[in-house]
């Protein structure tokens, strides 16, 4: 009996030690998602009403994905008890005509011919966005420029629109817990943009046949496959989806339009030579495939061409309302 425990101990540690218990982290589950528009109007605060763009079950109980048409703020609605006012997206849009949201949505509606960098690109403030883009990449997060960055900050937390793609989030699971913490601990204040699920490229292609122009793309599983992907892992995606490449055509950027969205450009991508101005929107990629945008902003950001202090962020830029977006995130619980 004795020798009979000794070796079924021994295979124990051995099964641990072959394959390790991981202890995985709770996310909630995401289903019967899709597009759905309409008015939300709280019983208790009707002065108010939110534009609900998606339905959804969030593990098994019914939910809402909705915009705050004045801070350009999103958040999930759980089971709301409030009235819920079902419509075309575009009668919603003329019903909120008078918000930032839908101000805003019609001036993105105006830039949507180009093929290179359509979308909003720059924003009427003395301030500047910082945007990263995370494409799919097998190197992981550059986590010391990040670091570095932060340091440079002298007003904490520092504001900053990620660009996300699924792919990424599916590979670099430590690396999104990482950002995550940074978030928590007060050091960045994330604003999370759609960058499509698969974010496909191939070198072997040319631009009018690459990124969500090849030909067998699925725009509306491109967004909500990222959407899902996105709230499955504790991120609620924000108002605005950048194009991979920044390469898109009319077509596909009146159907990401359609579904609420807005297009998000950039007129300082800094590793293409781009030189920042007030109201830029700055671009660079610390996914580890272009170390020459992230090591240019470090050097701007030293020697004084860029005051990392006056980084503001995207939804306030658009809204000029800092302490609206501050009372409503400490009142709705996202």
């Amino acid at each position: 009996m004795k020798q009979w425990l000794y070796k079924h101990s021994m295979y124990c540690m051995l099964a641990i030690i072959i394959f390790p218990v991981t202890i995985a982290q709770s996310y909630p589950k995401i289903s019967a998602y899709m597009p759905y528009y309409a008015l939300y109007t709280e019983l208790q605060n009707k002065t108010t009403r939110y534009i609900i763009i998606r339905r959804f079950k969030y593990n098994s109980i019914q939910a809402y994905l909705y915009i705050h048409p004045y801070t350009l703020l999103t958040g999930i609605l759980k089971n709301p008890k409030g009235i819920i006012q079902q419509n075309s997206f575009h009668t919603i849009i003329q019903q909120c005509a008078d918000t930032p949201y839908a101000q805003l949505y019609q001036k993105a509606l105006q830039k949507s011919k180009r093929m290179f960098n359509a979308g909003i690109t720059h924003v009427d403030t003395q301030g500047m966005i910082l945007s990263f883009d995370l494409c799919p990449s097998k190197r992981s997060i550059d986590a010391e420029f990040i670091e570095q960055l932060i340091a440079l900050n002298k007003i904490s937390p520092l504001p900053v629109t990620i660009c996300i793609s699924g792919k990424w989030i599916l590979t670099h699971p430590e690396d999104l817990r990482w950002l995550q913490s940074l978030a928590s601990d007060h050091k960045l204040d994330i604003t999370w943009a759609n960058h499509s699920f698969t974010h496909f490229y191939s070198r072997k292609l040319p631009v009018r046949k690459n990124f969500m122009l090849k030909e067998d793309t699925s725009v509306a599983r491109e967004v909500f496959q990222n959407e899902i992907c996105m709230l499955e892992h504790d991120i609620i995606p924000s108002v605005f989806f950048r194009f991979p490449g920044l390469i898109s055509n009319q077509t596909i950027y009146e159907k990401v339009m359609g579904y609420g969205l807005i297009p998000l450009g950039s007129d300082a991508w800094l590793a293409k030579g781009k030189k920042p101005v007030a109201g830029s929107i700055m671009l660079v990629h610390p996914n580890g495939n272009e170390k020459k945008g992230t090591q240019i902003l470090l050097q701007l950001a030293r020697r004084g061409a860029i005051n990392i202090t006056n980084i503001v962020s995207l939804t306030a830029a658009y809204t000029n309302s800092l302490q609206t977006a501050s009372v409503h995130k400490k009142q709705v619980k996202l």
